[in-house]
């Protein structure tokens, strides 16, 4: 993360800060102002923890923890330094603590089986892969953001990569990359979206050439969410105020 900057979170979204000027909205922040698809609504109203169903929280709790957890595993042996930090360490006693963990550790192993093959047809090896966790901005616009891997694929080609535990490849996992690949000063040739699922176990890797939109229509779309983020300047200044520093 860059030196000036803080990172503040609260229920209502992140912020990185100088706590002076700049007040920049995470990527996911942006993407939150995206309308709730009627699916999502349906599923929320369906396992809403009555009649012996889970509460849609609870589902979504364990989901981000084990995503968080399942990128540090793998992709941790590319960082010069462990990554482990207090977003993992909250994210496992989360998962302790709601009697997750076994639950977890057997999610992981469709993980673990899965990435060896992935990097085999990407060309991923330590030599190859430029960056991991890499923390970058566009006050321009006025955003920041992290995106997973950027690396040289077995092709030559300079590869910007986020890596996905979802059901699916969602328009919003594009429009993220497309966020990060216009807040880096690199001509990055495929967006790349890996995507393991645990609970079906199953694994693909999507690139933006095969997207229905292209880049700048998906550019577009996100600087047009960005921009019309009412009464930012004070919303941002609030969080930052009041957020926890999770830096």
């Amino acid at each position: 993360m860059s030196t000036h900057l803080q990172r503040r979170t609260t229920e209502s979204g992140r912020v990185y800060t100088d706590m002076e000027e700049l007040f920049l909205p995470s990527v996911t922040t942006v993407l939150n102002e995206l309308p709730t698809p009627e699916g999502l609504k349906y599923w929320k109203r369906k396992y809403n923890g009555k009649g012996g169903k889970k509460h849609w929280r609870d589902i979504l709790s364990y989901k981000a923890n084990r995503g968080t957890l399942i990128h540090y595993n793998l992709l941790n042996e590319f960082a010069p330094d462990d990554m482990f930090s207090e977003n993992e360490e909250s994210s496992t006693d989360e998962l302790k603590v709601n009697g997750n963990w076994d639950r977890y550790e057997d999610d992981k192993i469709f993980a673990d089986e899965a990435w060896p093959e992935i990097k085999k047809a990407r060309g991923i090896t330590e030599d190859s892969v430029l960056d991991v966790e890499c923390f970058v901005t566009n006050e321009g616009i006025g955003y920041a953001g992290q995106f997973d891997m950027l690396y040289i694929d077995k092709d030559g080609n300079l590869v910007l990569s986020d890596l996905k535990t979802s059901k699916r490849v969602y328009d919003k996992h594009q429009m993220q990359l497309v966020a990060y690949d216009n807040a880096l000063s690199l001509d990055i040739d495929i967006l790349e979206v890996v995507r393991i699922h645990p609970d079906s176990e199953q694994w693909e890797i999507s690139h933006d050439t095969d997207w229905s939109k292209n880049r700048n229509e998906i550019w577009g779309e996100f600087v047009s969410l960005r921009m019309g983020m009412e009464n930012v300047e004070e919303e941002f200044r609030r969080i930052a105020e009041e957020g926890i520093d999770d830096e």
